[in-house]
């Protein structure tokens, strides 16, 4: 075992007060991007925050399609959002959502998108087998009444595109099937969205600003 001392790197004020070390958000990059090469992706400075913010929205994705798996250890998500969020705000990045964040902002679009439905209604489960929501499964209400039970026959969700410095939002309409498969109501795209679209899940301002 070495018996050296390690030689502090702090650096004082002449009152004594520390100085805070000072890395350039450059390096920070380079390191972001060294992590990258290593798994054999090559990025360009430029390419980092693109990347950061389409492993967010897969494993936002991820999250919404297994959590209602109870033999599916959804803890890999929770955790990669939550890293995938400390990263980008470690290199000066627009937030992405932690796992509550995106679990929050679901429940409160499954609520939105059972609005138009008359009383009563119950929660139901619905899944979008293809575009942006593909994979995705949100609780949402669904109608008691005889003749007209199930959730809405057509659902607008809101889609996001582009990089943080050119985005671009709208919406995708999705259909749903005529029956629910072992209780699931199965939406399909209806029209055409972007290739590059996905869910458009957002942050309420505390999130945002947090740590500011």
């Amino acid at each position: 075992m070495s018996t050296t001392q390690n030689v502090s790197l702090q650096v004082y004020a002449q009152d004594g007060t520390p100085i805070p070390p000072t890395v350039s958000r450059e390096h920070l990059l380079d390191l972001a991007r060294g992590a990258y090469e290593r798994a054999g992706t090559h990025l360009a400075p430029g390419d980092v925050d693109i990347e950061l913010a389409e492993v967010a929205d897969k494993a936002a994705c991820s999250l919404l399609r297994d959590r209602w798996e109870d033999d599916f250890p959804i803890a890999a998500y929770t955790e990669l959002l939550t890293a995938v969020a400390a990263l980008r705000a470690v290199l000066g990045f627009d937030p992405t959502p932690t796992a509550p964040e995106v679990l929050d902002w679901a429940e409160k679009l499954g609520n939105q998108l059972g609005e138009g439905l008359e009383e009563p209604t119950s929660r139901c489960y619905a899944q979008f087998l293809d575009g942006p929501y593909r994979g995705a499964v949100l609780a949402v209400p669904q109608s008691l009444r005889m003749g007209d039970m199930g959730p809405a026959t057509t659902l607008t969700l809101p889609i996001a595109w582009g990089d943080t410095a050119d985005p671009g939002h709208g919406e995708a309409r999705y259909q749903r099937s005529p029956a629910a498969d072992r209780g699931t109501w199965l939406y399909r795209l209806d029209g055409d969205v972007r290739e590059d679209a996905r869910p458009h899940i957002t942050l309420s301002a505390p999130s945002a600003q947090a740590g500011a």
